[in-house]
């Protein structure tokens, strides 16, 4: 019988244990998703863009946000409490940015070995050329042999209307942004998006790069040892990130890398300007 009664307090205390609130962290909302923007180095305006993935995320008040200008030298104890890192950094052919030191590296992994998530965005998709696990988590990459015809109006089309980041959503939406064409994309990813690149969209001169004619992916999830990984190759300027379609899969792709899960309801109105 004590044996029988050892056992049940020790059920009685994991199932507590489990159900425990965030433990306190000074500074931070116990209530609220914990996210790092690790930024500080890219091609494109990204301290406004920062600020733009900042503001759309706390609009839901589902997340607290904070960003980081200088990601080389961050630790695993940079990470301590935060449930997704996103990443909008490049050192893209090592002009944007220095290369991450080993450290700093295995802080990133750690994120996702305590089962929490990241999220590539946009330019992060060219990073860490020299570092080829980088390519295999985020689940597709920017390298030789990619490219992209002129900034332009496209349409793109929800391809996984079950997964949880999409399941609500209108099968489509209209963005302007830019179509990548020619990602290095890893097996085993679940490609939520995809998007026509029209090969009538060209640029400027006889050596201008024109649409590839096929279906690019866009967005797409893996798990990644115990925690997610969701990857948006949209975003390259404010008038991307302030798209209803970006902010809406954005949004709810970081609560499902920080969480599995999504609540935050899909917006009314989303695929009409279709």
């Amino acid at each position: 019988m004590k044996v029988l009664a050892s056992l049940s307090l020790i059920v009685l205390l994991a199932a507590a244990s489990a159900q425990a609130p965030r433990p306190a962290t000074p500074g931070r909302d116990p209530k609220k998703i914990q996210v790092l923007i690790l930024a500080g180095y890219d091609m494109h305006d990204w301290r406004a863009v920062t600020e733009e993935l900042r503001a759309t995320l706390e609009a839901t008040g589902r997340f607290e946000v904070r960003a980081n200008e200088e990601p080389v030298g961050c630790t695993e104890r940079t990470f301590d409490g935060y449930d997704a890192v996103v990443l909008n950094f490049t050192n893209h052919a090592g002009v944007f940015g220095p290369p991450w030191p080993e450290e700093t590296r295995r802080a990133l992994l750690s994120v996702l070995d305590r089962g929490k998530g990241v999220v590539a965005f946009h330019a992060a998709l060219s990073a860490h050329a020299d570092w080829p696990e980088y390519e295999v988590m985020i689940g597709g990459a920017w390298r030789g042999g990619a490219k992209h015809s002129p900034y332009h109006g496209f349409r793109v089309d929800l391809e996984a209307p079950d997964h949880p980041i999409l399941e609500g959503l209108p099968a489509s939406f209209v963005t302007h942004d830019e179509l990548n064409q020619g990602l290095a994309m890893q097996p085993g990813i679940t490609v939520l998006a995809t998007a026509y690149d029209d090969p009538e969209n060209r640029g400027p001169g006889p050596q201008g790069v024109r649409g590839s004619g096929e279906d690019e992916p866009v967005m797409w999830t893996l798990p990644y040892r115990k925690g997610r990984v969701f990857t948006t190759a949209l975003g390259h300027d404010l008038r991307s990130v302030r798209a209803p379609g970006f902010v809406a899969t954005f949004r709810r792709g970081v609560e499902w890398a920080a969480t599995g899960e999504v609540t935050i309801a899909p917006p009314p109105g989303l695929g009409d300007e279709d």
